[in-house]
C-alpha cells in the first residue's frame, strides 16, 4: 500500500508449549473470507500446465515463496503454454534478479506479437494518423493490460497472486477466459520488487508460528529486514516518476515499450480490501475519460467481490494527486491506472486477528487480488474497442492541448553545470517524454522563469533543451515540470475547516484525520536545480531529438559499490585537462560542477593530496571562484598526471593544468595561504532502529551511485559506544527524535560532542536535526519554532492548506480571494505560535555566499522542500547558512496553512553549521536528498564531506 503500516515489535517469546497450542489456529476456519474460495473452480484445465503447487509442494499461501520458487513455477506454467505465453525479460535487480514479463493473450494474437507491437506504437503516436487508420488499427488492437506485483516487498500477496493469475489463463478453457484473453494482451509483471520481498520472506518463513496476535514476533519486521523496500531502501511506488531506481527503469521502459491501457498495481494491507475510484484529490492533468473510466472498474470489481461476500471500499484513503506512484503515473500516459489494496497476508502474515476477533489469513489476500485480477481483466475484454478508442484519444487530446493550453513549451538551460541539465533530460527520456536539443538560438516572447517568476521576452541560445508539450506524453510531461500543481479549491477548503474544528476540540477530544496522502509539489526542474522557463508560445525551432545509449542488459560489468554504474546522458558533456596536459605546477578546477567534488573526493580516497581556496584565485591566466580546487603537482606523485585525467573526463569536470604559482592579477593564487588542504574523508552513516528507511536510502544510493563515496554503516546505538575517532564524518539521516534520544543518550551526546571538538563533522538532516536541536541534547543553539509555546495546544502536524496554481494571472486573483476567504475560517492560526505540519511544499531560501558550505553556488536563492512541523530559529552560536527570507517571496509550491506557515517560517534557517570547538555540526531541517529527487542541495551536502574534515 502506498502508506506504510508496520505492526509494533514486541520481543516477548511464548513459551513451546503455548507456541505448538496455537498451531490448530492454522486450520480455523471461522471468518475466513476464503474458506468458501477456490482458486480452480473456473475451468476446465488443460492438464498439461503445471498447478504451483505441484511445483512447490505446499499450496499457494501456507508459506512466502521465495524468488526462485516463483520463477520456477511461472517458467514451468509458460514453457507449457507456450501458444499463450511469451516471455520477456527485461533486466536485472540490484542484488542481480532476474525481471520478466509474462505476456498472455490468445493463441493467434501470440503468434502476432510484433506486428501487435507495431501497431500499438502507430496508435501511441497520433500525429500524423489519418482517422480512417487509427480506426481500423483501433479495430484489431487488443487492448493492453499491465499488472504490477508487490511493489513493496512485504506486501506479499501479489507476488503469489502472480502464480495463480499465470496458471488461470494459461491453462483455462473456461469461455469467459477464453474470451477475455481474444480481447486483451495481458503483461504480468510477477514481482516489481524481488530484492525487498526475498529480504522479507527468507526472515518471514525462519520464524513464523502461524500467531496471529498482532504482537507476535513475525508481525514486525527488523529494521535491516523491512521488505517494503528495495535493495536501496527506495520506496519504489514514489520513483516512477524520476526512475532512480534500476528496477523502475526496467518497468517503465516496458512500459514504454507495450503502451498498456490498463495498469493495476497490487499492493496490500488495509482494514478491507480497496479498489479505486479512488479518492479525492485528482491530479489535475488526468484525461476527460479517466472518472468514466474508474468507475467501470470499480463497479466490475464490486460484482465479482459481491459474489462471494466480501467487504471492500472505494474513494477514501488513495488519492491520485502525485504523479510518481505506479498508478498515477501510467494514467497520465493514457493508461486507467488503479491501486489494489488487499487485507490479508504480507506484514500480517500467514494469519492476522481482526479486531472483531476473526481470522485473516494470507491466502484471503491472494484470492482477492486473484479476483481483482480476473475482473479486471475481463471488464477490459468486453469493452475492448471502447478502451483501446479512449486511449489512443487520451494521447491525441495531450498533443492539441500542448498546442492550446497556456503552457506549450519548458526550456531547461545547460548553465554551469551542463550534466545536471543533461540527468534532467535523461530523467524525462526514461519516461518516453520527447526532449530537444536546440541547434540554433531562438526566442519567447512570453516566456516564464523558475526560479523567479519573472516573465517577458527571453532569447535561448543553442544547445538549451526543449520540451513542447504538443507531444503524446505531454500531460505526463506537464505533471512532471509545471512549477506548482493546482489542486480543487473545494477539497482544500474542507482540509482547512477540519483544522479550523481541531484547533477549537481540547486536547483529549479526538481530531479530524485529514485528507492528503504525499507531497504536494515534486517539479523536476526545481528538484534538479536547473534554471528552466516555461511559456506561452512555441514557435518551431530546429532540433535533434534526443536518445538514450542503451545498457547490455545484463550489463557488461557487474555494478558494485566499488563501481557503480556510469550515468547514460544523452549528450556529449565537455570534461578533460585543458592548458598543460601535463601540468607542472597544479591542477585546478571550478566547484560549479557537481561533477568536480565528486571528483575531489575521489582523488582523496586514492591518496593523493587536494587542497581547495576560500577566496577566488587566479591560475592559468584565468579568474577562479571561491572553492576552487588545488592538486599540487610537485606534492603527489607521478600517477596523478593520468589518473585526474581519466576521472575529469569521466565525471564531465573541465581541469586545467598550470605551469606556474605566479598569480598575473589579484591577491591570491594556487600557492596562496587561503589553499587549505583537505584530509581524505572517512564517512560512517548511522542506520537501524530509529532512523527513517527512505532517507538513509536516499542518501546511501547519492553517495555510491552519484559521487562513489564508500561509507561504513553504523547502527545509532553504536553512536554511545563506539570508537567515533575511526571517522571525521558521520551522517544520521532523518529519523525519530525520540529513538535517537533513547539509543544515543545522555552519554553518547557526550561523546559525540567530544568527538566534534577534535575536529569531527557531524551531519543530520531532518528528524535527527531536531533531535540535534533539543535543549536536551543542544549539538546547536538553534530550537524549534513553538518549543516555548502553549503545551497544551493541540498536535496539527501533517496536512497543508491551499494555495493557487501560479500559471495564470486569473487563477492568482481567485486564489487571494480564497485565501482571504479561508483565513475568516481559520482565523485561531492567527495567533497559534506552532507551526502546523507540512507534506512536502516548496520555499525559497537565501544563501549565505561567504561561507565555505556554499562553495559552488553563486545564485543568491535556492528552493528548498519543507515537510512536517519543525522549523528552526536561527542559531545564536553558528552561521546560518540557508535562511528562510524575513521579507519578500517565499513560497514556491505546494499547500500551505492560511495566517501559519509563511509567518512562522520566515527568518528561520533551513541550513546550519555550527562550530563545535575544531568541529562542526551541519544541520538540514529538511532532507536536502529527499527520496533521490531532490539534486539542487547535492553541493551543500557534499560540501560538508568533503570539505568539513578540512575547515
Amino acid at each position: 500500500m502506498k502508506a506504510i503500516r508496520i505492526a509494533t515489535l514486541v520481543l516477548l517469546c511464548a513459551p513451546i508449549g503455548a507456541a505448538q497450542s496455537q498451531i490448530p489456529v492454522l486450520r480455523d476456519s471461522i471468518g475466513r473470507d476464503d474458506r468458501n474460495f477456490s482458486f480452480y473452480s473456473r475451468g476446465p484445465y488443460r492438464a498439461a500446465v503445471p498447478r504451483p503447487e505441484s511445483l512447490l509442494g505446499y499450496n499457494v499461501g501456507e508459506l512466502n515463496t521465495q524468488f526462485a520458487q516463483q520463477e520456477r513455477v511461472l517458467l514451468a506454467i509458460a514453457d507449457a503454454a507456450r501458444d499463450r505465453v511469451a516471455i520477456e525479460t527485461i533486466g536485472l535487480t540490484n542484488e542481480r534478479r532476474t525481471m520478466r514479463l509474462f505476456i498472455v493473450s490468445a493463441p493467434e494474437n501470440i503468434s502476432r506479437l510484433e506486428s501487435i507491437r507495431a501497431d500499438l506504437d502507430r496508435l501511441a503516436d497520433p500525429r500524423g494518423l489519418s482517422q480512417a487508420d487509427a480506426a481500423a488499427l483501433i479495430e484489431r488492437t487488443p487492448a493492453v493490460v499491465w499488472i504490477n506485483e508487490s511493489v513493496h516487498g512485504n506486501e506479499a500477496p501479489g507476488f503469489e497472486n502472480a502464480m495463480q493469475t499465470l496458471y488461470q489463463l494459461a491453462a483455462s478453457e473456461e469461455p469467459a477466459t477464453l474470451s477475455a484473453l481474444r480481447n486483451t494482451l495481458v503483461i504480468l509483471n510477477p514481482s516489481t520488487n524481488p530484492d525487498g520481498h526475498e529480504r522479507f520472506a527468507v526472515w518471514y518463513n525462519s520464524i513464523h508460528m502461524g500467531a496471529p496476535e498482532g504482537f507476535a514476533l513475525e508481525h514486525g519486521e527488523p529494521w535491516s529486514i523491512q521488505g517494503r523496500f528495495n535493495h536501496y531502501r527506495f520506496d519504489m511506488n514514489r520513483d516512477v516518476m524520476t526512475t532512480t531506481q534500476i528496477e523502475v527503469q526496467n518497468l517503465v521502459r516496458a512500459m514504454n515499450r507495450w503502451h498498456p491501457m490498463v495498469a493495476i498495481d497490487q499492493h496490500g494491507q488495509t482494514t478491507n480490501y480497496f479498489f479505486p475510484p479512488t479518492a479525492e484529490p485528482l491530479n489535475p492533468n488526468l484525461g476527460a475519460d479517466f472518472e468514466k473510466w474508474m468507475e467501470i472498474y470499480g463497479r466490475g470489481n464490486a460484482a465479482a467481490f459481491d459474489r462471494y461476500g466480501w467487504m471492500y471500499y472505494s474513494r477514501d484513503v488513495f488519492d491520485f494527486y502525485g504523479p510518481f506512484y505506479w498508478d498515477s503515473w501510467p494514467s497520465l500516459t493514457g493508461a486507467i491506472g488503479m491501486t489494489y489494496e488487499t487485507d490479508c497476508g504480507g506484514w500480517k502474515g500467514i494469519l492476522w486477528r481482526r479486531d472483531d476477533g476473526s481470522l485473516c489469513s494470507s491466502r484471503d489476500g491472494i484470492a482477492k487480488h486473484f479476483v481483482t485480477s480476473i475482473a479486471t481483466i475481463e471488464t477490459t475484454g468486453a469493452r475492448r474497442a471502447e478502451r483501446v478508442a479512449d486511449w489512443h484519444e487520451f494521447r491525441r487530446s495531450a498533443v492539441n492541448a500542448g498546442r492550446t493550453g497556456s503552457m506549450k513549451r519548458v526550456v531547461l538551460l545547460p548553465g554551469s553545470d551542463p550534466a545536471r541539465a543533461a540527468e534532467l533530460a535523461a530523467t524525462l527520456l526514461r519516461s518516453g517524454i520527447e526532449v530537444r536539443l536546440a541547434s540554433q538560438p531562438f526566442s519567447s516572447s512570453r516566456a516564464h522563469a523558475y526560479r523567479d517568476d519573472s516573465r517577458g521576452a527571453r532569447r535561448f541560445e543553442a544547445g538549451s533543451y526543449f520540451i513542447d508539450l504538443a507531444q503524446p506524453q505531454g500531460r505526463a510531461a506537464k505533471a512532471v515540470l509545471e512549477p506548482a500543481p493546482a489542486l480543487d479549491s473545494e477539497f482544500a477548503r474542507a482540509q482547512i475547516e477540519k483544522l479550523g474544528r481541531n484547533l477549537r476540540r481540547g486536547e483529549n477530544v479526538p481530531g479530524e484525520g485529514y485528507e492528503f496522502y504525499d507531497v504536494t509539489a515534486w517539479s523536476l526542474p526545481v528538484t534538479f536545480g536547473v534554471e528552466a522557463y516555461w511559456t506561452e508560445d512555441a514557435q518551431p525551432v530546429s532540433g535533434e531529438l534526443l536518445t538514450l545509449p542503451v545498457e547490455p542488459t545484463p550489463p557488461s560489468t557487474p555494478h558494485t559499490p566499488a563501481n557503480p554504474p556510469v550515468q547514460r546522458l544523452p549528450v556529449s558533456i565537455p570534461g578533460g585537462i585543458s592548458g598543460q596536459q601535463r601540468a607542472t605546477a597544479a591542477y585546478v578546477f571550478s566547484p560549479e560542477r557537481s561533477g568536480a567534488v565528486r571528483l575531489a573526493y575521489q582523488l582523496l580516497a586514492d591518496g593523493y593530496r587536494v587542497g581547495v581556496s576560500s577566496p577566488p584565485i587566479d591560475a592559468g591566466g584565468r579568474r577562479w571562484p571561491r572553492g576552487t580546487y588545488v592538486v599540487r603537482v610537485a606534492r603527489n606523485d607521478s600517477s596523478l598526471h593520468s589518473r585526474i585525467a581519466r576521472l575529469a573526463a569521466e565525471y564531465n569536470v573541465e581541469v586545467m593544468g598550470v605551469g606556474t604559482a605566479f598569480a598575473e592579477s589579484g591577491q591570491f593564487g594556487i600557492g596562496s595561504e587561503p589553499v587549505q588542504d583537505l584530509p581524505a574523508p572517512r564517512v560512517a552513516l548511522v542506520g537501524d532502529e530509529g532512523i527513517s528507511q527512505t532517507s538513509y536510502g536516499a542518501i546511501w544510493w547519492t553517495l555510491e551511485h552519484r559521487y562513489g563515496v564508500r561509507f561504513t554503516p553504523v547502527a545509532a546505538r553504536w553512536l554511545a559506544g563506539g570508537d567515533l575517532s575511526q571517522f571525521n564524518v558521520i551522517i544520521i539521516p532523518s529519523g525519530s527524535s525520540g529513538a535517537l534520544g533513547r539509543l544515543v543518550g545522555s552519554g553518547g551526546v557526550e561523546r559525540l560532542k567530544a568527538w566534534l571538538r577534535n575536529g569531527g563533522t557531524l551531519v543530520t538532516m531532518g528528524g535527527s536535526t531536531s533531535w540535534a536541536a533539543s535543549s536536551s541534547v543542544d549539538l546547536t543553539s538553534a530550537r524549534a519554532v513553538g518549543a516555548d509555546a502553549d503545551s497544551t495546544k493541540r498536535d496539527t502536524t501533517g496536512i497543508p492548506g491551499a494555495a493557487a496554481d501560479t500559471t495564470d494571472e486569473d487563477d492568482e486573483e481567485e486564489g487571494r480571494e480564497a485565501e482571504e476567504d479561508l483565513l475568516a475560517v481559520t482565523s485561531p492560526l492567527a495567533s497559534n505560535a506552532t507551526p502546523v505540519g507540512l507534506p512536502g511544499s516548496h520555499f525559497d531560501v537565501v544563501l549565505d555566499r561567504t561561507h565555505w558550505l556554499t562553495q559552488g553556488y553563486e545564485q543568491p536563492r535556492l528552493t528548498v522542500m519543507m515537510e512536517g512541523s519543525t522549523f528552526l530559529k536561527l542559531s545564536r552560536r553558528g552561521a546560518n547558512v540557508a535562511v528562510f527570507p524575513a521579507q519578500g517571496r517565499l513560497y514556491r509550491a505546494g499547500f500551505i496553512w492560511p495566517a501559519n506557515t509563511e509567518r512562522l517560517l520566515r527568518n528561520t534557517a533551513y541550513v546550519i553549521e555550527e562550530p563545535i570547538g575544531g568541529g562542526h555540526l551541519v544541520a538540514f531541517a529538511g532532507e536536502p536528498w529527499f527520496r533521490g529527487w531532490w539534486r539542487a542541495l547535492d553541493k551543500l551536502v557534499m560540501n560538508a564531506i568533503v570539505l568539513g574534515p578540512g575547515y
